[in-house]
C-alpha cells in the first residue's frame, strides 16, 4: 500500500513542479516581449540554428537568435552524463529568453528521465520544453494560410487564454525548440508530439500566462508515436500518417496553435 501512494505523491509533486517550471518560462516570454517593443521572443527550427555557441547571429539582433538555441537530438550539443561543464544548457544560455529567467532547470520536466544514446554513452537530455511553432517562427514552417504571431497585438486570434506557447514535448520526438502543429496542410498528423510524462498527461501554457497539466488519450502520444518516414518509392519526403485514437488531442491543439488569416 505504501509504494503506490509514494508513487502518485511524487508524480504530484512532479506535476506541480512542472507548471512551476512553465510558469516561469512564459514569465520570462512576457518580460523579453515588454522590453523589445512588445516583439515575441523569435523561435527557431531546425533549420536556423546557430552554427556555434558563438555564431554571432545567435546574439540579439541576428538572424539566428531565438528563445532557446540547441537541439535534443545530436550530441554534438549535449554532453554525457556526468560532464562538469553541459553543453546543453549552454545552449540554453544562449536563448533571449534566459537572462529573464536565469535557471536553466526550468527547461526540463522533473518526470523527465531521457537521454540521446550514442556508441554507448549517453547524454541526457537539458530540455523538455518547445514553442509553437507559429510564435515568432524566424522562418514559418510551410505556407498553410495560418496566422505567424510577431507581436502580443497579433494574439487577438484566437485570444492570449485561448493560444499555447510552450509545451513539455515526447522525448522521442524533441529536436530544435520549435512544436509543430499544422491545422490546415497537415490536419490529421502528429508531425511533433506532447510528452505524457504525468500519468498520461503533460504540462502545456499560454500566452495569457496560465499554465496546466493537461490529460492525454490519444494512443499516438501515450505509447505509438514514432520518427515520421519516407514512404517506400516515393522521391518526396512524405509522412505515413499516425493513428488517431481519438483524434480530441490533436484537434485541440490545432485549434490552439494559431489561426486562418
Amino acid at each position: 500500500m505504501l509504494l503506490p501512494t509514494l508513487a502518485k505523491a511524487k508524480q504530484k509533486a512532479q506535476g506541480i513542479q512542472c507548471v512551476s517550471n512553465l510558469k516561469q518560462l512564459i514569465l520570462g516570454w512576457t518580460m523579453y516581449t515588454g522590453d523589445n517593443r512588445n516583439r515575441l521572443a523569435p523561435n527557431g527550427d531546425e533549420a536556423d540554428q546557430p552554427a556555434s555557441l558563438t555564431d554571432p547571429a545567435a546574439q540579439p539582433g541576428g538572424n539566428r537568435a531565438q528563445w532557446c538555441p540547441g537541439r535534443q537530438d545530436q550530441t554534438t550539443q549535449l554532453s554525457p552524463a556526468g560532464a562538469g561543464n553541459n553543453v546543453g544548457i549552454q545552449w540554453i544560455k544562449l536563448g533571449l529568453i534566459y537572462p529573464y529567467v536565469n535557471n536553466p532547470a526550468v527547461y526540463k520536466c522533473p518526470a523527465d528521465v531521457s537521454s540521446y544514446t550514442s556508441f554507448g554513452l549517453s547524454y541526457p537530455h537539458v530540455r523538455s520544453m518547445s514553442m509553437n511553432t507559429w510564435m515568432s517562427p524566424i522562418e514559418p514552417y510551410d505556407n498553410s494560410p495560418v496566422i505567424s504571431y510577431y507581436k502580443d497585438s497579433d494574439l487577438g486570434r484566437p485570444g492570449p487564454a485561448k493560444l499555447w506557447v510552450l509545451i513539455d514535448e515526447n522525448p522521442i520526438s524533441i529536436n530544435d525548440g520549435s512544436f509543430i502543429c499544422d491545422p490546415v496542410i497537415n490536419p490529421i498528423e502528429w508531425i511533433d508530439c506532447p510528452a505524457s510524462y504525468h500519468n498520461n498527461a503533460g504540462g502545456i501554457t499560454f500566452a495569457d500566462g496560465h499554465a496546466q497539466i493537461r490529460r492525454w488519450s490519444d494512443l499516438t502520444v501515450l505509447k505509438k508515436w514514432a520518427p515520421p518516414t519516407i514512404l517506400p518509392g516515393n522521391p518526396n519526403y512524405t509522412r505515413l500518417p499516425p493513428t488517431q485514437n481519438p483524434a480530441n488531442d490533436l484537434n485541440f491543439l490545432n485549434s490552439a496553435s494559431t489561426a486562418h488569416k
